[in-house]
């Protein structure tokens, strides 16, 4: 029967059976899972303000928006008109075909087709893929992005020099920036790779600086349309007030001049400790229950908490470190799960969901562990031979990553990692499987 229904005209798209199978239990997967255990749209802090920006985009007109969003996600809302149930609906599909790029990467990477379908499948039984594809949030768009991005580099993209190929990887970094301003770093990064490979002064200019223009195009154009906006030429006006949430445990120690601020931030800080709230949130407290009401004017706000931040954390350089390496730096690393626990369908449901989480998120950390583990020995392979390959762009790209939002913001830093989550455990395996480590029924049950 599934041979026929493979034959049929739905399954058009390809020839390959993996591919097929794959997309049928990805909507199977994702449709049991979303009929009958968790039916809702979750919306975290976060969604309101990209509804906001999808509802202008949705009118053909961004007069007087307030710029606290870029266009890339509330594009995918307005695509819904503006109905999240649609969005929804995209996500699961954009989920589905970002696992079969998983699994023609891992083919690229020269695992067999058997290793790559049931790798494909441990990737997306993960349930952080499921509960961020029924958010109102960015991730599973970046998601698909990175993904198909680094298909592009397992495919030998450093190798390449097709103007088609670099307008295609131009597209995609620029469309990451419009997703979130934070990725603009990754052009760059792979921009200079290439030249660091086989390095001559001739080779500084040359036709991959076409990537750049994408995403530079994109930042600042989005800039400059909030510049006209808001009169502030930043990339999101939130720019200000998550930098602020880095002084969080410093926050009485800024200028006296600022003192409108330390007054509300301390005190809301100590209200969220008594109350076992979420520490990294206070600046957002400090916002909506007393700097609103003296500043109603969010964009000029951001930025005197940016100037606030800035002029604190020069002041405060010890307690900044210590921030960024202990507190932001570290949660990089920890999963976040993007659900309300108690809008499940059936009643004790959840708990089953909680410790199938808790399994997994053991298993991200045995991940993680390793990936630190082989770090080094890719490092290592890199000064000796200054080859690009598709493992040690991963790995530094990852850890740019966890440094420049650390750097950046404190709070639900977790989701930060969440693009690169999959790239992880890709090159985790890499490394298994060319050390000949896997478990042996596993290497067995693979060929």
């Amino acid at each position: 029967m599934l041979n026929k229904l493979f034959q049929s005209k739905l399954f058009f798209f390809s020839k390959e059976i993996e591919i097929k199978r794959l997309v049928l239990i990805g909507f199977l997967y994702r449709f049991i899972l979303f009929s009958v255990f968790y039916t809702t749209i979750t919306k975290m802090p976060d969604s309101w303000s990209f509804m906001e920006l999808s509802e202008y985009l949705l009118r053909f007109d961004l007069t007087n928006y307030n710029g606290q969003r870029t266009p890339g996600f509330p594009l995918l809302i307005a695509l819904g008109f503006g109905k999240m149930w649609v969005t929804v609906i995209y996500q699961f599909i954009i989920g589905v075909v970002t696992s079969v790029y998983w699994y023609k990467t891992f083919i690229a990477l020269k695992f067999n087709k058997k290793a790559s379908f049931y790798f494909t499948l441990f990737l997306e039984s993960f349930l952080t893929v499921f509960f961020y594809e029924t958010n109102v949030l960015v991730e599973p768009l970046a998601l698909f992005f990175t993904t198909v991005l680094f298909y592009e580099i397992a495919n030998g993209y450093f190798q390449n020099y097709s103007i088609k190929k670099e307008l295609w990887i131009g597209f995609i970094l620029g469309y990451l920036v419009l997703i979130k301003p934070f990725f603009a770093y990754i052009g760059f990064l792979m921009y200079g790779f290439y030249i660091l490979e086989n390095f001559s002064f001739r080779k500084i200019i040359n036709q991959k600086i076409i990537i750049l223009l994408f995403p530079l195009f994109a930042y600042f154009g989005w800039s400059y349309i909030n510049k006209i906006n808001t009169g502030h030429f930043v990339s999101t006006t939130f720019f200000g007030l998550n930098l602020a949430q880095n002084c969080v445990y410093f926050a009485e120690k800024g200028s006296k001049e600022y003192d409108w601020i330390m007054k509300s931030y301390v005190k809301q800080r100590e209200i969220s400790i008594r109350d076992s709230l979420d520490v990294s949130m206070t600046i957002w407290r400090s916002y909506e229950y007393d700097l609103k009401k003296t500043h109603p004017n969010f964009p000029d706000l951001s930025e005197k908490l940016g100037k606030y931040a800035i002029q604190t954390i020069k002041s405060n350089p010890k307690d900044y470190a210590y921030q960024v390496i202990f507190r932001s730096w570290i949660d990089y690393w920890k999963p976040f799960m993007a659900w309300h626990y108690d809008q499940f369908n059936f009643k004790y449901v959840n708990k089953l969901f909680l410790a199938v989480w808790y399994l997994q998120c053991t298993l991200t950390y045995i991940f993680t562990l390793i990936f630190f583990i082989i770090t080094p020995k890719y490092l290592l392979e890199y000064t000796k031979n200054r080859k690009v390959t598709f493992e040690i762009f991963g790995i530094i790209l990852i850890y740019i990553s966890s440094i420049l939002q650390a750097l950046v913001t404190y709070g639900t830093n977790g989701k930060y990692s969440y693009p690169f989550d999959f790239l992880l455990i890709m090159i985790v395996l890499i490394y298994l499987k060319e050390k000949n480590r896997l478990p042996k029924r596993l290497n067995t049950f693979l060929q």
